[in-house]
């Protein structure tokens, strides 16, 4: 099944140095682009007149913008209406867009190929989506045939729209757990669960008391060999430019023995990087050391 292109422009990989300012990603049939840094209005007003004429050879009616700076972020309508129920739509899944969240629509784009990577492997598996957000990583590995889903997330309202999400793609009878958690006090409730044949961790990379990647990234992954089964495979994800492959490499093979890494996965179509890409998404096969004692700690909680 092919893959939309959702990205029609990635500034931010500075391919184009004077346009780094600017994103912009169709999602029939809205239009956003993303700015940020403030333009004036003769910028402003191009780029809606362009965007806006491109609109119908794109299935598009709306065009938003979003402004995102300043440690803010605001979407303005500036031609069309919003439908009422907006959506991604990816390998035949949708997932629902929320243009009241600010920031975050409630879909990544950028990782269409860590969603399709899951689909390929999740048949008849266990799976455990950290940091899930609005659980796409869930919806997918149910697509795929999934025995069953455990999806932890401190934000009750990004796992709302989660539970959506899988409604939206008849999923909503499936075996699936949403926990409204801190994982970092939820490891003997995650370790309850069962053991998990694959794990997905996709953390925020900065987010000031929950995640910090420099600092947390370590305790998370020195932990998962007791929610690992025997044998298993991982997603590990990060979006930090200021932190490359080798030390998302390195932090796994300082605190996961027995993981082997397999590949780096491709950037999703249309996210074009000058450079090293901001997100890095990695696949790793976990072997269970011979001589690793997983009921050390086994009393343990966080």
């Amino acid at each position: 099944m092919s893959q939309p292109k959702h990205r029609l422009f990635h500034g931010r990989g500075k391919t184009v140095p004077s346009l780094e300012w600017l994103t912009v990603d169709c999602f029939p049939p809205v239009l956003v682009a993303t700015l940020f840094r403030p333009q004036d209005e003769e910028v402003l007003a191009g780029l809606e007149a362009s965007l806006g004429g491109a609109l119908a050879g794109l299935g598009c009616q709306t065009l938003v913008f979003q402004h995102r700076y300043d440690g803010k972020a605001e979407n303005v309508v500036v031609a069309g209406e919003l439908p009422d129920s907006p959506v991604a739509t990816e390998q035949g899944l949708d997932y629902k867009l929320d243009f009241q969240r600010g920031q975050n629509l409630g879909f990544f784009a950028d990782m269409a190929e860590g969603r399709r990577w899951i689909r390929e492997r999740a048949e008849g598996r266990k799976v455990l989506n950290l940091f899930s957000f609005t659980c796409s990583f869930s919806v997918a590995a149910l697509a795929g045939g999934a025995h069953s889903v455990v999806n932890i997330d401190l934000s009750d309202a990004a796992l709302t729209l989660g539970k959506q999400n899988h409604a939206l793609n008849g999923f909503q009878d499936a075996r699936v757990h949403y926990l409204p958690h801190n994982i970092f006090r939820s490891w003997k409730k995650l370790h309850s669960l069962g053991r998990y044949d694959l794990i997905v961790v996709d953390p925020p990379s900065a987010q000031k008391g929950s995640f910090m990647a420099e600092k947390d990234y370590p305790k998370a992954l020195r932990k998962l060999h007791k929610l690992l089964a025997p044998e298993g495979e991982l997603l590990i994800c990060l979006n930090a430019p200021w932190l490359d492959y080798a030390w998302l490499e390195q932090c796994v093979a300082d605190n996961l023995p027995g993981a082997e890494l397999q590949a780096r996965l491709p950037g999703a179509s249309g996210f074009d990087e000058a450079g090293e890409p901001a997100l890095k998404t990695l696949h790793y096969r976990y072997q269970r050391p011979v001589m690793l004692d997983v009921s050390a700690d086994a009393g343990q909680g966080a």
